[in-house]
């Protein structure tokens, strides 16, 4: 077999704010002269993060979370492959479905896992704690690929040994998505206490995984699973750490009268430094009090450049994706019903049609012209409020609408509400005793408000539809969400598609299926 060689996991020297990111280039050495020490294991599991920042794997995260759902639109530079899938015209042939880059990471996660073992009988400094950490932390981002595969196209070949040659005779078949979601579990179940709760530096804490990370990611998978009682009590650990809040921002209240000066509602106004700093904090500077895991792109490094700067900005010749203003204003950010500029803060990341949380250069300022170096946020501490709202929601109305659980799960909500300043329109009030299914979908429809832009709508809105087998009414979430997502010609044809399970996966790339002869095309794609 011929040897392998290792440069395609290894990023040349990073000068950035994220110096742990800093690695040597390795272009050209050979395996075998390779993994010696601890040191060089470091550099690889440093080199699974730094391929996380692959521009095609971090669009595709983009693109799989927002594509199908209804936040959205193609903008005046998106391609055809863009535009397609938003009309619902979902094809084989479409670059967006590749998963090249997501098994690329896994296999530098398997590599690491097998050759570090070998490490620890050659370098006697390289300590059972240490390489137990390491491997925990490559079996987390190793989880997290899975996670997205197995969401996007449900059955996906899992491959926990590493390829070591293009020559190899290398044909997975799929796995079923649920034994791979069980197996993911069994894993970060082992991998969480070997993991550390800091790295010490603040970039190195939110941009590798601690264990709270991983409990994040943990929970989210059991909230997929319908694993209710699991992924509550995984979201009270991470809440109960002491480790994240929410960026404060303040309130000033204003008594509203009619014209009898009669009061009529309490009115509420966020303070603007508050907010102009809550903008800064997540998405220009980042790394913040309620950031629990982020890519970090480093400022000088071309090949390592953020996509999400030119997929949002409409001045760019790369594709473009809009904000679906026909959706958000007045719709999912109602309108204050007296006549008062009273308005949810969270309203202020989209502006004149532009994802403004990653094309404006502050809160009020003007736009930016060129990318300023955010990061990507995979999970933050509103996501675990709402993951375990909707978790106690769930169990509540498997117990009858039990009010206790009910009230618990309003009071979470409330309070990423409060933080946002949020606009109580007719859909957002509860009325008492609450009504599960009433506050199921303020949930759901409170993640788009909080999360809007950043990749999770689409996984959102199908975990709703297909949670106890699209029990009831649930695939009417999908239903709904083809008449605000698809042009009025394709509303009807969409809804008739999503009738149909698979069409809520992704097709698995042609090419993929033509190389290797074990895959089954996703069952959708060959009527």
């Amino acid at each position: 077999m011929k040897k392998y060689l290792y440069a395609a996991a290894l990023a040349a020297t990073l000068a950035s704010c994220s110096g742990w990111l800093d690695l040597k280039p390795y272009d050209g050495v050979v395996e075998d002269d390779y993994w010696k020490t601890k040191e060089d294991v470091h550099s690889m599991v440093i080199g699974c993060y730094s391929s996380l920042l692959n521009k095609a794997l971090v669009s595709n995260m983009i693109y799989w979370g927002e594509l199908r759902a209804d936040l959205v639109t193609d903008g005046p530079s998106a391609d055809a492959g863009i535009k397609n899938i938003i009309r619902g015209e979902i094809s084989p042939e479409n670059g967006i479905v590749k998963w090249d880059e997501f098994y690329n990471t896994i296999n530098q996660c398997n590599k690491i896992i097998e050759k570090s073992e070998l490490v620890r009988e050659l370098d006697q400094t390289f300590t059972e704690s240490l390489y137990r950490q390491y491997v925990a932390e490559v079996t987390a981002i190793r989880s997290l690929m899975y996670f997205y595969l197995v969401r996007s196209f449900q059955d996906v070949p899992l491959v926990l040994t590493a390829s070591n040659s293009d020559a190899q005779d290398y044909y997975p078949a799929k796995a079923k998505g649920s034994d791979i979601l069980d197996t993911l579990v069994s894993h970060l179940v082992a991998a969480i206490p070997r993991l550390p709760r800091s790295y010490g530096a603040i970039d190195k804490t939110k941009g590798r995984f601690t264990d709270l990370a991983a409990k994040t990611l943990l929970a989210d998978i059991y909230l997929w699973q319908g694993s209710y009682e699991s992924c509550n009590s995984l979201c009270v650990e991470v809440i109960g750490s002491g480790q994240f809040s929410l960026i404060p921002v303040g309130r000033e209240s204003v008594e509203v009268r009619n014209a009898a000066d009669e009061v009529v509602d309490t009115a509420y106004y966020a303070n603007m430094a508050d907010v102009e700093l809550w903008f800064d904090q997540l998405y220009v500077t980042g790394n913040s009090v309620e950031s629990i895991f982020e890519l970090q792109f480093p400022k000088v490094h071309e090949s390592l450049n953020d996509p999400f700067f030119a997929m949002y900005n409409s001045s760019s010749s790369r594709p473009v994706l809009a904000a679906n203003d026909a959706i958000l204003d007045g719709v999912l950010f109602p309108v204050y019903e007296y006549d008062l500029d009273v308005r949810d803060i969270r309203r202020n990341t989209y502006q004149q049609g532009y994802a403004w949380k990653f094309v404006g250069a502050g809160l009020s300022g003007t736009r930016r012209t060129e990318r300023s170096f955010p990061h990507w946020i995979i999970y933050r501490f509103p996501d675990v409020m709402l993951m375990r709202a909707e978790a106690l929601t769930q169990l509540a109305i498997q117990s009858g609408n039990r009010q206790d659980w009910l009230e618990e799960a309003y009071g979470l909500v409330q309070q990423v509400r409060e933080r946002a300043n949020a606009v109580e329109g007719a859909g957002n009030k509860m009325s008492y005793p609450i009504n599960g299914k009433t506050l199921e979908k303020l949930i759901l429809e409170e993640r788009a408000r909080e999360f809007v832009f950043e990749g999770k709508r689409w996984y959102d809105v199908l975990r709703h539809a297909r949670r106890d087998n699209y029990a009831g009414e649930n695939r009417e979430y999908l239903l709904n969400m083809a008449i605000n997502s698809a042009p009025p010609e394709k509303q009807a044809s969409l809804q008739v598609k999503y009738l149909d399970s698979w069409f809520h996966y992704w097709p698995i790339y042609v090419g993929a299926v033509e190389i290797n002869r074990n895959l089954t095309q996703n069952e959708f794609y060959l009527q």
